[in-house]
């Protein structure tokens, strides 16, 4: 299992703005057969920060639904709309994936 995450600090005062596109855009992610992802909130930590968390079976899932989104036009719309709430040069992604045995 491999997860997916965007993080990025959303901008004092567009949390309420910020979290319905998100979920717009886990409803065009649901929609179109992708993972959909979850949105997390910092407990502790840097203030404001959010985490957009896909979950997938493998990389190659992980590579065709990454490639499928940045190219369709639905989720792009809702995904610029989402980073005008953030604070610019905030976001990254990272990767996790399940741990396993070592030899």
């Amino acid at each position: 299992m491999y997860r997916f995450r965007f993080v990025c600090v959303v901008q004092y005062g567009k949390f309420r703005q910020f979290a319905p596109i998100v979920k717009q855009l886990s409803e065009v992610c649901a929609a179109k057969g992708w993972a959909v992802p979850r949105l997390l909130v910092a407990t502790v930590g840097v203030n404001n920060e959010a985490v957009l968390e896909f979950e997938y079976p493998d990389l190659a899932t992980l590579e065709v639904e990454y490639r499928t989104q940045w190219t369709d036009p639905d989720f792009m719309k809702l995904f610029r709309e989402a980073e005008q709430c953030i604070y610019p040069q905030s976001g990254r992604t990272e990767m996790y994936e399940d741990a396993f045995d070592i030899a």
